[in-house]
């Protein structure tokens, strides 16, 4: 069923370790967690299309529209892009970010010390792309452009 319905599945590729936190109760949360067990269990029901672990690294930081990097979301729920103005659940924006990190692939490439993830992207733009595939398949009211 599943095989059928999805070509490939992308999982975000998590680290149990950057997560452990003071919380006794969150830490104990996190060691039971089994995303590994899950990962196997898709990975034998998608037989050959697979299962692709994606690099999670700035999926909620960067703008999926245009690609603008929000260094200040200090825990916000809403991503603002200073770039193109779209306003957007965050993990939504993480959502679509790996997305398009598992349909175009993407570097990883280290500038001054910083990672960076970089689509590769052939003919539109990512903005282009983002206006003509994602926006159309929005839900009314999740979401906001800057052009309305």
């Amino acid at each position: 069923m599943i095989q059928s319905v999805a070509g490939v599945v992308g999982l975000e590729e998590l680290k149990k370790q950057g997560m452990f936190t003071r919380s006794r109760i969150w830490n104990r949360r996190i060691s039971r967690s089994d995303w590994r067990g899950i990962a196997k269990i898709l990975e034998g029901r998608m037989g050959e299309a697979g299962v692709k672990e994606l690099d999670p690294y700035g999926s909620s930081s960067f703008c999926s529209r245009c690609g603008w990097w929000n260094r200040d979301l200090n825990g916000a729920d809403i991503f603002v892009c200073g770039g193109c103005g779209l306003r957007i659940n965050r993990q939504l924006n993480a959502a679509i970010n790996l997305y398009m990190r598992l349909t175009f692939g993407y570097t990883t490439n280290w500038e001054d010390g910083r990672k960076r993830v970089e689509l590769r992207m052939e003919g539109a733009s990512q903005k282009e792309w983002w206006d003509r595939v994602v926006l159309p398949s929005l839900v009314g009211g999740c979401v906001l452009t800057g052009a309305e």
